[in-house]
């Protein structure tokens, strides 16, 4: 039975008369009535005893009024319920990103988004092949990484599209209270590090754009290894050694005074963020989302 069908009869139930009861639903007396015959119709059953004056509801309908308002409420929520599944299907966006930006640049990118569209974003974290992977088996809407500057996507055949969020840079970062003896250290020829394993993206930036630079100036004594970057952070605030970290994610530290930025003693690395999903068809919400992040401003601005 129709939701409509059982809110017309909770009408005259609840007013007591036909014409109070087309009124409530909005309708001539005549259209409610074709509509109440309607229903009999259907149900095959006399609903209204038409011998009396004006016409009552039968008994057998009034001793089901709880029944059928607690139907009609059944079938309200199974209404709103449907709605709100499908509207979060649309609306639901997945987005992983690389350790360090879901750390310091993915939450005000949420915000922005949650502040202009009506969606639902799950975040994932995880290394940038692994945010590849989720990409292309479905897993993932879109991706956050970091690239090298002027790298290519991994597909030049139109399988992938991208767009730029902003630039990044890797910056050499050491405990305030022990940077003096860190400079001695250097004048002697050595300095203590943390450092990304080398199979890890940041892991081969520090190798290729950092160590490779400071080779016959100063050797690195490698004190620990880790491939998180908020790992990485408080190791070179405890003084363990320098950490290369996204300045977005020392700014704070760096502001307070606990780090102190080594760019004038050792080099860092340029770092590009990009957006990256499949060139296929998908959801408005998410092409709105899409289009939103391709012109916005910087997220390093």
């Amino acid at each position: 039975m129709r939701l409509e069908w059982l809110e017309d009869i909770l009408a005259v139930l609840e007013t007591g008369s036909f014409i109070r009861a087309a009124e409530q639903r909005l309708l001539t007396q005549p259209a409610f009535s074709r509509r109440i015959k309607s229903i009999e119709n259907s149900v095959g059953v006399e609903l209204f005893d038409r011998s009396k004056k004006p016409v009552q509801l039968k008994k057998s309908v009034i001793d089901q009024q709880q029944n059928i308002q607690e139907l009609a409420a059944g079938l309200r929520n199974l209404r709103r319920e449907l709605k709100r599944q499908n509207r979060d299907t649309h609306n639901h966006l997945v987005m992983a990103s690389q350790h360090a930006i879901t750390t310091s640049l993915t939450p005000p990118l949420i915000k922005r988004l949650s502040d202009s569209k009506d969606i639902s974003i799950r975040l994932r974290s995880a290394n940038r092949e692994e945010c590849y992977a989720l990409l292309m088996t479905k897993q993932a809407d879109l991706i956050l990484i970091y690239q090298f500057e002027n790298e290519q996507l991994p597909s030049q055949e139109g399988f992938l599209e991208q767009c730029t969020l902003g630039h990044e840079r890797l910056i050499p970062v050491y405990a305030t209270a022990h940077v003096h003896k860190l400079k001695e250290d250097y004048a002697d020829g050595e300095i203590p590090v943390v450092v990304y394993p080398s199979e890890s993206f940041l892991g081969q930036v520090v190798n290729r754009e950092i160590f490779s630079k400071m080779r016959g100036v100063t050797s690195v004594h490698t004190k620990a290894e880790t491939a998180l970057t908020l790992a990485n952070l408080q190791l070179a605030m405890a003084g363990v050694g320098v950490a290369w970290l996204p300045r977005s994610l020392a700014l704070p530290e760096l502001a307070k005074g606990a780090l102190t930025e080594l760019s004038d003693l050792l080099p860092g690395s340029n770092l590009t963020i990009v957006a990256v999903r499949l060139n296929a068809p998908t959801f408005p919400a998410k092409e709105l989302v899409w289009n939103f992040i391709s012109h916005m401003d910087s997220l390093t601005d």
